[in-house]
C-alpha cells in the first residue's frame, strides 16, 4: 500500500468546464491536508502522481460541497479488501461489502470516529476514477461525478450529525424493527440528498439512474414473494424479517437515487417518459410519488431540522410497503419484542404458480 499526505491550493490542471461556478469568495471547505492512500498501483511515482491530481479536484469541489469533515480517501484496486480494512475508530462487528443485487458498488463514504469526532472516508475501486487523468477519457465526467457523488456524503452525513449529535455511530436502535427502519431512513435520505447536491456535476447520470430505478421496480416484488415462499418452508421470522425489509428498502433507496438527481437537474415525471410508463398503474406508483413529497420536506428544511419526525415518516411509509408486500409487524411489548405475522397469499405460497 503507498499513502501520500498532500497539501495543495486550488493549482492548475483541472477541468474547472466540468464544474460548476462557485462563488469567487468562496474558501474551500476541505482540510488544509487530505489523506490519501492509494492500493495496488503499478509504481509509487504512479500512485503519488493520483494521489496529488485527486486531492486537487476535492479541494476545488470542497468550494460547493461542505468537506469539512473529510477524514481521507482511500484508492484501490482491491476495493473489497480496502473497505474490510478500513479503521472506523470503534468497535463494530458489521463488516464493509460492496453492494451487489441490483447496482454493483464502486465506492463508499462510510462514517468514521476520530479523536472523539464523527468523520467521512472515502473508498473508491481505483478503475472509477483513473479517468480523471485524462480530460479527455470518454469516461472523464463519469469519474467526476462519481467523485462529486461520494464528496455530497461526506456534507449529507455531517449535516446530519450536527442536526442531531450523538446519533451517528454512537446509539442503538430499539429493536430490530427500528433498525430495520432506520437503515432504509437513512440510506433513501443520503441517496437523495446526496443525487440533489452532485447532479450538476460531470456526466448527466439520470439515464443510469432511471435504468436502475426501473430494473428495481420490475424486480423487487417478484423477488421479496419468492423470499416469502421460503419462509414457508425454513420458518425463520428473523431471517425473513430482514430478508423483506431489505428488499423493499432497496427499492426505496434506488427510487431515492433517481428522485434526488431529478430535483438537482429540475426534472419532473413528465420528462421521463420511461419513468412514467414504468409506473403508469404500477403498485409502487402511489409509494412513488409520497416519497418525492417527504423527500423534499425534508431538503425543504436541510440541516436545520428541530427533530427527527420527517425521517421517521420514510420509516412509516417503509412499513405501509413492507405490509403491502405481504409482512406485517405489531404487537410490540415492553423488551422490545414484536409479533410478525406473514399472510397466506396465492403469490406467496410455493407451490401456486
Amino acid at each position: 500500500m503507498l499513502k501520500t499526505i498532500t497539501d495543495l491550493s486550488d493549482g492548475n490542471g483541472t477541468a474547472d468546464g466540468d464544474l460548476p461556478s462557485a462563488e469567487p469568495s468562496r474558501p474551500p471547505t476541505a482540510p488544509e491536508t487530505i489523506s490519501v492512500s492509494l492500493r495496488g498501483f503499478d509504481t509509487e511515482e504512479q500512485a503519488c502522481a493520483f494521489g496529488n491530481l485527486l486531492a486537487m479536484y476535492v479541494r476545488k469541489l470542497s468550494r460547493q460541497i461542505d468537506l469539512s469533515t473529510l477524514d481521507g480517501m482511500t484508492v484501490a484496486f482491491d476495493y473489497a479488501q480496502a473497505l474490510l480494512d478500513l479503521d472506523r475508530g470503534y468497535a463494530t462487528s458489521h463488516k464493509l461489502t460492496p453492494s451487489g443485487r441490483l447496482a454493483y458498488g464502486v465506492a463508499m463514504t462510510p462514517a468514521v470516529m476520530r479523536d472523539g469526532k464523527v468523520k467521512s472516508h472515502i473508498i473508491f475501486h481505483a478503475s472509477v476514477l483513473l479517468p480523471l487523468e485524462d480530460p479527455q477519457h470518454d469516461l472523464f465526467k463519469r469519474a467526476l461525478h462519481t467523485l462529486a457523488h461520494e464528496c455530497a456524503h461526506v456534507e449529507v452525513t455531517e449535516r446530519f450529525n450536527a442536526a442531531f449529535p450523538g446519533v451517528i455511530l454512537q446509539s442503538k436502535a430499539a429493536n430490530a424493527h427500528d433498525h430495520y427502519r432506520w437503515e432504509i431512513i437513512k440510506a433513501c435520505w443520503d441517496e437523495y440528498a446526496v443525487t440533489w447536491i452532485c447532479a450538476p456535476f460531470g456526466e448527466e447520470s439520470t439515464i443510469a439512474y432511471e435504468e436502475t430505478f426501473i430494473r428495481a421496480l420490475t424486480e423487487t416484488r417478484p423477488h421479496a414473494n419468492e423470499l416469502i415462499k421460503a419462509y414457508r418452508l425454513h420458518d425463520n421470522v428473523q431471517q425473513i424479517t430482514a430478508e423483506v425489509y431489505g428488499a423493499y428498502g432497496d427499492l426505496m433507496k434506488f427510487t431515492a437515487y433517481h428522485l434526488g438527481n431529478m430535483a438537482g437537474l429540475g426534472l419532473f415525471i413528465d420528462d421521463l417518459p420511461q419513468t412514467k410508463a414504468a409506473l403508469d398503474g404500477h403498485w409502487f406508483a402511489p409509494y412513488f410519488a409520497r416519497m418525492k413529497t417527504l423527500c423534499e420536506d425534508l431538503t425543504a428544511d436541510y440541516g436545520k431540522w428541530s427533530d427527527r419526525s420527517k425521517f421517521e415518516a420514510l420509516g412509516d411509509l417503509a412499513d405501509e410497503i413492507v405490509v403491502d408486500g405481504g409482512l406485517i409487524i405489531s404487537d410490540f411489548t415492553p423488551d422490545g419484542g414484536f409479533y410478525v405475522h406473514v399472510p397466506l397469499t396465492p403469490e406467496t405460497t410455493p407451490g401456486i404458480s
